[in-house]
């Protein structure tokens, strides 16, 4: 598997490791400062345990006397009653170094070994001897050639009075080796815990990923010609939660690719059903036109001629006027104007037309008696009804008749249409509204119409906010159910 600085498992890989780095060196560096800080405090703590002994020594001894005679200058300081501080003073020691110097307010030597005062020992830290000088205990840390010393400075008084200052030592030498040891030890083991973290983070987030690169690669499989194919999902994890998504898009997708195949398919057929229904009548024209063009017609010949390419005529711009009201519908073009309509009046209307369009049938029609109002466009309205009424006609024998029937129910306005004919079969009956279907072949009577009929009315109906059904038992009848808003 391939690991690119550009990809989010060496991204993930780096940040981890940096943020680690920056805790172990932060670590580190405040527990070698809290080492150091903890030793410097023991150290200080020895020193200061040494001066309080050193006072206590000097509030139990007499004050030292002046010298009488040179050889009493030069006798040992217990024989002039001088105190003895700290370890007795070995010439040439190893601690002979790091001795505890009192030295006066000029800096000379107050008292202590002969040698100290012939040699005028300079103080440890001039620093730390001017401000004990001024009554203050002043830690500090010199170095003497490569050793590190820890010196506690302090006032000498007598009587209250400052005398002058001693300048107790120790050495840092063990102190700063254990740091420097600590040091190293972080030095290695920071890397090498880094080191362990960058693999142990790349194991770790190759393993966290893997469900991300099979969504990539299921992803991939997928293509617009199947999208059937779905994610793996499994687990309650974020990946889990993201396949979920990826797969509620694709089914989303696939039910629009299936509208759009849908969709595509219908205009393909409407226009091949719509050529095909054009060209009917088109060619009735033409045919008739071109015979009354020929030599030898008689008046009559022409007369039958033209009747023929009117009828032609008229037939394709009903046809062309049931396509635009569709079209407007599809593209949600409302030219409806709205109104209250009186539905008896309504339906008196619609009937007549339909009767004047069918004259070959002479099935009654029954009105309902009660008269309410509905809302809506009323010629809209009229070439709804007039529409469900002309198939009712056309598809009911002479002695049988035709039914309507309208109640209200709530605030709707409920319409039945029934027929006593010879029924639909259950075949047919999803997909009686679709453009130019038509179940002529199921039925006895004679066929008609363009198969636009009730696609235009279910259009209708949904414009106007309202729904419509059909029922219909074969050899007994149709039934059509059409809901409206009422007034």
């Amino acid at each position: 598997m391939n690991f690119s600085l550009r990809s989010v498992r060496a991204k993930l890989t780096l940040w981890n490791v940096g943020i680690l780095a920056l805790t172990l060196i932060v670590l580190g560096f405040a527990f070698r400062l809290r080492m150091e800080y903890t030793g410097l405090a023991e150290v200080d703590r020895t020193l200061a345990g040494a001066a309080h002994s050193m006072r206590e020594m000097e509030s139990r001894r007499p004050p030292p006397r002046e010298a009488n005679s040179p050889s009493e200058a030069h006798d040992p300081p217990d024989q002039r009653g001088e105190p003895r501080f700290g370890p007795r003073h070995r010439p040439g020691g190893p601690l002979s170094a790091f001795q505890p110097r009192f030295l006066d307010l000029k800096g000379e030597t107050l008292f202590g070994p002969p040698d100290e005062r012939r040699q005028k020992l300079p103080p440890w830290d001039p620093a730390g001897f001017a401000q004990a000088a001024r009554g203050r205990e002043v830690s500090s840390t010199i170095r003497s050639g490569t050793i590190p010393l820890r010196v506690l400075s302090v006032p000498v008084r007598r009587d209250g009075k400052i005398l002058g200052v001693a300048q107790l030592t120790s050495s840092l030498a063990p102190l700063e080796l254990e740091l420097g040891r600590l040091t190293r030890t972080l030095l290695t083991l920071i890397p090498l815990a880094l080191l362990i973290a960058g693999l142990g983070g790349a194991f770790l987030t190759g393993r966290a990923l893997r469900p991300a690169r099979e969504l990539g690669q299921a992803a991939g499989r997928i293509e617009a010609s199947d999208l059937s194919r779905r994610l793996p999902s499994s687990g309650g994890d974020e990946f889990a939660a993201l396949a979920a998504t990826f797969n509620s898009m694709l089914s989303r997708l696939e039910s629009a690719f299936h509208a759009l195949e849908a969709a595509y398919e219908q205009q393909r057929q409407f226009t091949a059903d719509a050529s095909h229904e054009l060209r009917t009548p088109l060619t009735i024209i033409k045919a008739n036109t071109s015979l009354a063009l020929l030599n030898g017609g008689t008046a009559a010949d022409y007369r039958c001629a033209l009747e023929a390419a009117d009828a032609g005529a008229d037939r394709t711009i009903r046809l062309i006027q049931d396509l635009l009201l569709l079209a407007r519908a599809d593209s949600g073009e409302d030219l409806m104007r709205w109104e209250r309509v009186p539905l008896g009046m309504l339906l008196t209307q619609a009937a007549e037309a339909a009767r004047a369009a069918r004259k070959q049938f002479s099935a009654p029609v029954h009105l309902p008696a009660t008269d309410l109002i509905v809302s809506g466009d009323e010629d809209s309205l009229r070439r709804f009804f007039s529409n469900l009424l002309e198939n009712a006609l056309r598809h009911t024998p002479p002695d049988g008749a035709v039914t309507v029937s309208a109640e209200r129910q709530g605030a709707a306005i409920v319409v039945r249409i029934a027929d006593t004919g010879e029924g639909i079969t259950p075949v047919h009956l999803p997909r009686l509204f679709d453009r130019f279907y038509r179940a002529d072949s199921a039925r006895s009577g004679t066929t008609g119409g363009t198969g636009l009929g009730l696609a235009i009315c279910r259009s209708i109906a949904e414009a106007h906010g309202g729904a419509i059904t059909l029922e219909s038992v074969v050899g007994m009848g149709t039934t059509v159910t059409v809901r409206l808003a009422g007034d």
